[in-house]
């Protein structure tokens, strides 16, 4: 071994050993953010024509969440489920989501978002939040049966 790599193996053991206990120490300090919670209150059953509150209560921890990013609410006819974006496009945003009919839901406080919807025909029908807060993002669904 010659004389500069005699000097430089060490130096280089050292900046490992400096760089490996760092980030070790990063990673057991930094805590995960709590997962939003999210509760779909959207009734069972409904009538035709009937202007329906569809909402959304989130919470992180005990606390209520008010100010996410986005709260969308999509609906179709169960029969008629829409396309889903491919491997490629990945999650679609705000903006897109609204090109394919979601409607951007109103916070109205204690961590409850809002839409006002009336269904036209009966069918049953899937209700899909979608809802980003942070860097999480859950899009639970729930069906409906109007008649």
């Amino acid at each position: 071994m010659s004389g500069q790599a005699r000097w430089f193996m060490p130096f280089i053991v050292l900046i490992l050993l400096t760089v490996g206990c760092s980030y070790e120490e990063q990673s057991a300090s930094g805590e995960m953010p709590e997962m939003i919670k999210v509760q779909l209150m959207i009734p069972d059953k409904v009538s035709v024509k009937e202007d329906v509150a569809l909402q959304i209560k989130l919470t992180q921890g005990e606390q209520p969440v008010n100010d996410a990013d986005h709260v969308q609410f999509q609906v179709w006819n169960e029969q008629d489920e829409p396309e889903a974006p491919s491997f490629d496009q990945g999650m679609m945003s705000a903006d897109e989501l609204e090109s394919r009919g979601a409607t951007k839901a109103v916070s109205i406080g204690d961590g409850i978002y809002e839409v006002n919807y009336t269904f036209q025909e009966p069918g049953v029908y899937v209700v899909q939040a979608h809802v980003t807060s942070g860097a999480m993002h859950t899009m639970p669904r729930t069906k409906v049966t109007v008649e």
